[in-house]
């Protein structure tokens, strides 16, 4: 019987990064956000800090909703660690999706995202025995997502 990859004493930190975000974004399966990140998850994000796994899923769907056809590209994986203090993880990858739901912008525009830069830095620790997601550093293209969600006429600076 081989060792559980999520329980090992070594992480394959590719493999975590590129299964949790294929299976988050690409499968729609919000709920495995519970599996990979730890209940008190810090996620720092362009719009504010989020605390906690379930505020993660409440935001993450709310960004589904918003763009269902949310096709993510990871463009590159770096790292560092160990499984004493830790692995620093930072991946850079684009978004491409459609703005049919209302996002807190206003209602569904229609228009496209396309090839939304954007990069996740994270701290991937041992939890009780399993390796989660423990603090999470985002940044994307904030204007382009704006754009997306917003009217051609809506002047940027105001939001």
């Amino acid at each position: 019987m081989t060792e559980d990859w999520r329980t090992a004493d070594e992480l394959d930190v590719e493999r975590m990064i590129e299964q949790s975000t294929h299976e988050i974004w690409d499968q729609k399966l919000v709920g495995k956000i519970y599996d990979y990140y730890a209940d008190d998850v810090l996620v720092h994000a362009a719009g504010g800090d989020i605390e906690g796994s379930e505020a993660l899923v409440q935001d993450t769907l709310a960004r589904l909703h918003a763009f269902p056809d949310t096709e993510m590209n990871i463009r590159k994986v770096i790292w560092e660690g160990n499984p004493e203090e830790g692995y620093y993880t930072s991946m850079v990858r684009t978004i491409t999706a459609e703005n049919t739901g209302p996002t807190e912008y206003g209602p569904p525009t229609g228009k496209t995202m396309q090839e939304n830069l954007g990069i996740a830095n994270c701290l991937i620790e041992k939890v009780d025995g399993v390796w989660k997601y423990v603090e999470e550093w985002i940044v994307y293209d904030k204007i382009g997502y704006i754009k997306a969600c917003t009217s051609d006429d809506a002047p940027i600076h105001e939001y």
